[in-house]
C-alpha cells in the first residue's frame, strides 16, 4: 500500500522544479532525434522525481495520436494496455483529455478517479502510483509524460505534482524544437513496407518491417513500442492514418487498410509533406485559421478564393496571409509554399533521385 504523503510535499519539494529546469535547460540546446530528445528529458526528470518508472510520448500537435517516445524500467508487457487507455478511454486523466482541457498534472492517488488504469495497466506489474502531465507550447500539446513508482515506495505528493507542472512547458518547447528540426532535416524516401494483422497477431511482414519495428523479432525488447500502438488503432479504426517517428530520426507514414473480418493491413512509408502539414505549421506557431489560408496558398488559390471559401473578408485574408509570412520566415506565398513543403524535402529527393543527362545517342 502507498504510503500518502499530501501536507506540503517532501522535504526539498520547492528545489525540485528549480533543478529540474537547471537539467532541462542543459538539454535543450543539444540536437538530436526526438526519440533520443525524449530519452534523455525523461531519464532526467525521472531522476529528480525518483520515479521507479516511466515514459514520455510525444504527440501530433493536430490530431494528438502519439508519433514516438521513450520509456524507463517500464515491462513490456504493460505497454499494450497503456496504447489501448489511452486509444478507448474518456477518462479526464487520458492524456487525449489533458491535452483538450488544458489540466496540469495529475497524481493517480491524488485523483481519485477509478477509471481502471491501476488495475489494468499498473498493479499487475508491482507499480501503484502514476504522476502524468501534457507538455505543451503556447496552448498546443506536444508531449505528455508518465511517471510510476512502485508500491513501496511513497505516492507523489501535491508539491511534486506543481514542481512537474513548473517545468511541463520548457519540455513542450524542447520537444517542438527536436521535433521541427528532424522534419527539416534531409527525408529518406525509399522506406515501404507491410505488416499484416489478423486481431492482435501478426501474420504477415517483411525484413524491412522488422527494422523499423524490432518488436516483430524481439517481442520483449523494453523500448518504445511502435507496433502495440499501431495495433491499438488498427482495433479502433482500421482505416486509420498516424505518423511516426523511428530512432534515426526518420518520419514514416503509417496508413491502415481494412481486408477482411478482423484482418488489417498497415502500410508504412516515407512521410511526404502532406503527412506532416500538420506538425509543420504548428511548430510555427500558426492559428487554426491560419493553417487553414495555408492549405489554400499551397493548393494555388488567390486572397479572393479564399475569402470566398472560408466566408471572410479579403481584407481578413490579406491579415493573415502577412502573419503566416511573418511566423514562416518568409516573404511571398510562393515561398510559403516551398517552406511547408519543398524546402524540407528536395535535398532529399536529389541525394537519392537517380538524373541522367547525358545527351542520347
Amino acid at each position: 500500500m502507498l504510503r500518502d504523503r499530501t501536507a506540503a510535499g517532501p522535504p526539498g519539494s520547492a528545489s525540485q522544479a528549480g533543478r529540474l529546469k537547471r537539467v532541462l535547460s542543459d538539454l535543450a540546446p543539444v540536437p538530436r532525434a526526438p526519440a533520443g530528445a525524449a530519452q534523455a528529458i525523461l531519464t532526467a526528470v525521472m531522476d529528480v522525481l525518483r520515479a521507479d518508472g516511466g515514459a514520455l510520448v510525444l504527440m501530433d500537435p493536430q490530431t494528438s495520436l502519439f508519433t514516438t517516445g521513450a520509456v524507463s524500467q517500464l515491462p513490456p508487457a504493460s505497454c499494450h494496455p497503456f496504447f489501448r487507455f489511452e486509444t478507448d478511454s474518456e477518462s479526464d486523466r487520458s492524456f487525449r483529455r489533458l491535452a483538450a482541457t488544458g489540466r496540469g498534472a495529475v497524481a493517480l492517488s491524488r485523483d481519485g478517479t477509478d477509471d481502471g488504469y491501476a488495475d489494468s495497466v499498473m498493479r499487475p506489474h508491482g507499480f501503484a502510483d502514476e504522476l502524468r502531465v501534457v507538455c505543451r507550447d503556447a496552448g498546443t500539446a506536444w508531449a505528455a509524460l508518465s511517471l510510476w513508482r512502485r508500491s513501496s515506495q511513497e505516492a507523489f505528493t501535491a508539491g511534486e505534482e506543481a514542481a512537474l507542472d513548473a517545468v511541463a512547458g520548457t519540455i513542450g518547447v524542447v520537444i517542438r524544437e527536436v521535433v521541427v528540426a528532424s522534419i527539416g532535416a534531409a527525408a529518406n524516401p525509399g522506406t515501404r513496407h507491410v505488416v499484416v494483422l489478423d486481431g492482435d497477431d501478426v501474420i504477415e511482414s517483411s525484413d524491412r518491417s522488422a527494422e523499423d519495428l524490432p518488436q516483430l523479432t524481439e517481442p520483449d525488447l523494453a523500448v518504445y513500442r511502435h507496433l502495440d500502438h499501431l495495433k491499438e488503432l488498427a482495433r479502433r479504426e482500421p482505416a486509420f492514418s498516424t505518423v511516426i517517428g523511428m530512432s534515426d530520426g526518420r518520419w514514416l507514414a503509417a496508413h491502415g487498410a481494412p481486408l477482411g473480418p478482423g484482418r488489417v493491413a498497415i502500410v508504412l512509408t516515407s512521410a511526404t509533406p502532406a503527412d506532416l502539414f500538420g506538425v509543420v505549421v504548428a511548430g510555427a506557431g500558426l492559428t487554426p485559421r491560419e493553417v487553414e489560408v495555408t492549405r489554400l496558398i499551397c493548393r494555388g488559390h488567390s486572397d479572393a478564393e479564399i475569402a470566398g471559401l472560408l466566408t471572410i473578408s479579403p481584407h481578413t485574408v490579406h491579415d493573415h496571409v502577412r502573419s503566416v509570412r511573418a511566423k514562416l520566415g518568409v516573404r511571398t506565398r510562393a515561398e510559403v509554399a516551398a517552406k511547408v513543403f519543398a524546402e524540407r524535402y528536395f535535398d532529399g529527393f536529389l541525394s537519392t533521385a537517380a538524373l541522367d543527362h547525358a545527351p542520347r545517342a
